[in-house]
C-alpha cells in the first residue's frame, strides 16, 4: 500500500462521511499543513485497527469546529453541544473516517477497530515521520487526519 493510495482513501472517506453524516463538504485537502491558530483548542481522537494491516488512526478537530459540525450530526443547535458531546462526536467521527478509509484500501478484509479515545496534544500530535496524513479545509474550519501502519507499507 503506497502513501498516495492511503491519502486518496482518507480524502474520499472524510469527504463522504462529512457530506452524508454532518451535512458539510470538504473544500480542499492537502498533505501540506493547513494552519490552525496556535491558541485553538483541538480535540484529538485516536483508535487502533487490526486486520490485513494494523496501525492507528488519528483525527484532530478544533473544539469550535467539532461543535459546529457536531450540531449537524446530532440535529442540535451549536450552542447546545457540550464539551463532552463534542469529544464524543470527534471520537465517533474518527471511527467513521477510519472504517471508511480501511474499507476503501482493503475492501475484502475484516478489520477490528478499538474504541476511539481522546488524547492530549495539538495538530502536531497527528503527524510524525511514521504517519500518512491529510489536512482538510471546510467552510467552517480545518481538520487533520492521519494513519500509522505498523505493517503493510
Amino acid at each position: 500500500m503506497k502513501p498516495i493510495e492511503v491519502q486518496a482513501a482518507m480524502a474520499e472517506a472524510v469527504g463522504e462521511v462529512l457530506e452524508t453524516m454532518c451535512f458539510t463538504a470538504v473544500l480542499s485537502s492537502s498533505d501540506a499543513a493547513i494552519p490552525m491558530t496556535p491558541e485553538c483548542k483541538c480535540l484529538i481522537a485516536a483508535l487502533r485497527f487490526e486486520g490485513g494491516c494494523e496501525g492507528e488512526f488519528r483525527v484532530c478537530i478544533p473544539m469550535a469546529l467539532a461543535r459546529q459540525i457536531g450540531a449537524g450530526f446530532l440535529g442540535e443547535d451549536e450552542e447546545e453541544i457540550s464539551d463532552v458531546q463534542a469529544g464524543e462526536f470527534v471520537c465517533e467521527l474518527g471511527n467513521m473516517f477510519c472504517g471508511s478509509a480501511l474499507s476503501r484500501l482493503e475492501p475484502e478484509t475484516i478489520f477490528h477497530l478499538s474504541h476511539p479515545e481522546l488524547i492530549p496534544g495539538n495538530a502536531d500530535a497527528v503527524f510524525d515521520d511514521r504517519r500518512i496524513g491529510r489536512w482538510f479545509e471546510l467552510e467552517e474550519g480545518n481538520l487533520a487526519a492521519s494513519m500509522d501502519f505498523r505493517q503493510g507499507l
